[in-house]
């Protein structure tokens, strides 16, 4: 099934909601990355942000509970090819891309709320080329049964401009897949926003994950 968000793996995104750290993003082919403790270094998050968003997120008729909700909020920098390091040998240009995890807070009956700072990375001049530019590219959640090893991800997405119209964004997710993949261990399931995409004795058996934001 085809999912809209920003191109990130299944493995790279299992990966990065595994740790609390900021990490380096998916590369395009050819372009190199740069070292995890190279980025903790230089990258800088704004000292006052002024776009924060509260995002409930809700989860409804789940075939059992989930004892481990994590998340993160991906940051591109938008002109990385005109501020981003360059790579003397090859000439090539970084992605610089980072996920600092945010807190699924939970509030009763299913129901969690995160607050995501649209604004959370510094605009700066980092390799002396010009300002690189951030960008909010996505904001995640991975739900798991327990959180012991083997069990299933199911990871929702939101993308800024959903959170800025304000309307409500519904994934669904196969019950079929919890609390583990019989064929795959740490599966990442990455669900549909469309309920049609699967068969039709599997629609019955389905639960879902709605985000919405909350206030002004």
């Amino acid at each position: 099934m085809t999912r809209h968000a920003p191109t990130r793996s299944a493995a790279a995104l299992l990966a990065l909601l595994a740790t609390a750290v900021l990490l380096p993003g998916c590369q395009n082919p050819g372009t190199p990355s740069m070292s995890t403790s190279k980025l903790d270094t230089m990258i800088k998050e704004t000292p006052n942000p002024k776009q924060a968003y509260r995002i409930e997120m809700r989860i409804e008729n789940a075939p059992g509970p989930f004892g481990l909700v994590e998340g993160a909020a991906q940051y591109d920098v938008q002109n990385y090819e005109e501020c981003g390091e360059i790579n003397r040998v090859a000439g090539t240009i970084s992605r610089i891309t980072v996920s600092p995890e945010i807190i699924w807070t939970p509030k009763g009956d299913g129901v969690y709320e995160a607050v995501v700072l649209a604004d959370r990375m510094l605009d700066e001049d980092y390799f002396g080329r010009g300002v690189c530019r951030w960008g909010m590219t996505e904001v995640r959640a991975a739900l798991r049964a327990t959180g012991t090893k083997g069990e299933t991800r199911f990871v929702p997405g939101l993308l800024p401009e959903e959170i800025r119209s304000g309307q409500p964004v519904t994934w669904y997710f196969v019950h079929r897949l919890y609390p583990k993949a019989e064929l795959q261990e740490d599966f990442v399931d990455l669900g549909s926003r469309d309920i049609s995409e699967y068969k039709p004795e599997l629609r019955d058996s389905t639960f879902t994950v709605t985000f919405t934001r909350k206030g002004d």
